[in-house]
């Protein structure tokens, strides 16, 4: 759930592309936006209403557990709850879960158990990387999630910093002193991690690799928020490493925190 400081407004039951407005218009403004993750009654719920439909195992992937408290409250959930569920602490974000997440629902008919099918899933995305880049660190002071020194820091020299998730922790690459630069170090940034990927012969990926999932070495995904054309220009600079990406907002607990104009690519 999310909300705005100025008027509380609670977003939860909106539609996606509402939320996505919210968000928006609530950075436009200056206003700040928390998120919270759902209580562990909430999943105990939703696991509960699976069994009643005649599922018989669960698999429930979330965000780092370095980054939100979702997945413990899952785990708790979990407990409290009827069902078979295993949980799955994906390390990362965004779409580099994802992007694990739908293939496992593609290959979830062959797998022998859902214990194969979990290590199918965290192997992925441990092979699967997303670089980051932020026009400011505006909204990460607003949402608690920098100091108000380092973001006062990082006006003053006009830092635009480029990051990544490592061990399942928001980490900083670069940090470019102009949106121009930055950019084209993020390009960059990309296509060396694409052309490492490309170039390994042997995944450790085993049982994905036992069902056809290998990494590709390209870009799947490429985030944005509220600036869909840059979304697009970076794809096209990207050529063939990204031909085939999915243009997709970032998704809301990241677009609170990130502010306007950041952009994300996630490499498979």
């Amino acid at each position: 759930g999310t909300r705005t400081e100025t008027n509380t407004r609670d977003l939860t039951g909106l539609s996606l592309e509402e939320i996505d407005e919210a968000i928006l218009m609530a950075h436009v403004l200056g206003n700040t936006v928390h998120t919270s993750g759902p209580a562990p009654g909430v999943f105990a719920d939703t696991y509960d209403a699976l069994v009643d439909e005649g599922y018989e195992h669960i698999l429930s992937i979330h965000l780092s557990g370095e980054l939100s408290g979702t997945v413990e409250s899952a785990r708790v959930g979990a407990q409290l709850s009827k069902a078979r569920v295993t949980v799955l602490d994906s390390r990362t974000v965004a779409g580099a879960y994802g992007h694990a997440a739908l293939h496992a629902h593609d290959i979830t008919d062959i797998c022998d158990s859902p214990e194969e099918l979990a290590e199918v899933v965290t192997g992925i995305c441990a092979e699967t990387d997303i670089y980051f880049y932020i026009p400011t660190l505006d909204a990460l002071r607003r949402g608690g999630r920098v100091s108000p020194a380092l973001a006062m820091v990082g006006q003053m020299f006009q830092i635009k910093p480029i990051g990544t998730v490592a061990d399942g922790k928001l980490t900083y690459v670069e940090r470019p002193r102009t949106a121009t630069r930055a950019k084209e170090r993020l390009t960059q940034i990309i296509r060396d991690v694409c052309t490492k990927h490309q170039a390994v012969k042997k995944h450790p990926a085993a049982t994905a690799a036992q069902h056809g999932v290998r990494p590709t070495g390209h870009v799947v995904a490429l985030h944005h928020m509220g600036n869909l054309a840059e979304a697009k220009a970076l794809q096209d600079s990207l050529g063939a490493f990204a031909s085939e990406a999915v243009l997709s907002s970032l998704p809301p607990v990241l677009a609170a925190h990130s502010g306007l104009g950041a952009l994300a690519a996630v490499i498979y």
